[in-house]
């Protein structure tokens, strides 16, 4: 009975604790928008083509299409020890270019799940570049 009582007790410790966020390397919309209000320093990259980017990004993103020549040269002349947020228009890409970096020893790298098509479901705002 004691056993099952201190099973009980962890799994509701486990179960109830906030998520950490803070090494996930996927996050929902709505995760992702809430680490980007909380934390100020966070880089936030879009690495969609500079067409994509005309139509809307979040603000505060800096533009590193993935597509481009010279892509993993703008990768390595960043703070690897930043955290990175990236994102691009369905999540493929980010999800490389997030392989990429953690190759190149980028510790904190986090991509949107779903991309912008998952942030424009979930209603949330882009702005003009």
């Amino acid at each position: 009975m004691k056993k099952i009582l201190i099973l009980l007790m962890i799994l509701s410790i486990y179960c109830c604790s906030p998520a950490d966020t803070s090494n996930q390397e996927l996050l929902t919309p709505t995760a992702f928008a809430e680490e980007l209000k909380s934390n100020t320093d966070i880089v936030l990259i879009d690495v969609r083509t500079p067409e994509e980017v005309q139509t809307g990004i979040i603000e505060g993103a800096k533009a590193m299409d993935y597509n481009a020549e010279g892509f993993e040269g703008k990768l390595d002349s960043l703070d690897h020890s930043k955290t990175y947020f990236v994102y691009c228009a369905a999540g493929k890409r980010s999800g490389k270019a997030l392989e990429l970096m953690k190759q190149k020893g980028f510790i904190h790298v986090t991509s949107l799940d779903g991309g912008l098509k998952s942030w424009n479901a979930n209603g949330l705002p882009l702005t003009k570049p």
